[in-house]
C-alpha cells in the first residue's frame, strides 16, 4: 500500500498536538484517557516510521 509524501503542514499539527498533550495536567485527563491517547500517540508514532521508510524505498527506486 503506497502512501505517498506526507500532507503539508502534517508535522507542524502534531507537535503542537505533543505541545497541547504535554501541557495537560493529571485532573484533565483519567487513566482511560491516558491509556488510549498514549495508544493512539503510539499509532501515530508506527504510521510515520512507516512512512519514512516507504518513501526511502521509493527514492532508492528512483535512482536505481
Amino acid at each position: 500500500m503506497a502512501t505517498g509524501a506526507l500532507p503539508p503542514g502534517l508535522v507542524g499539527e502534531l507537535e503542537e498536538l505533543k505541545l497541547r498533550l504535554a501541557m495537560m495536567t493529571s485532573d484533565e485527563l483519567s487513566a482511560e484517557e491516558t491509556s488510549r491517547i498514549a495508544a493512539e500517540i503510539g499509532a501515530i508514532r508506527l504510521q510515520l516510521k512507516r512512512l519514512t521508510f516507504e518513501q526511502q524505498e521509493m527514492q532508492r527506486r528512483l535512482q536505481g
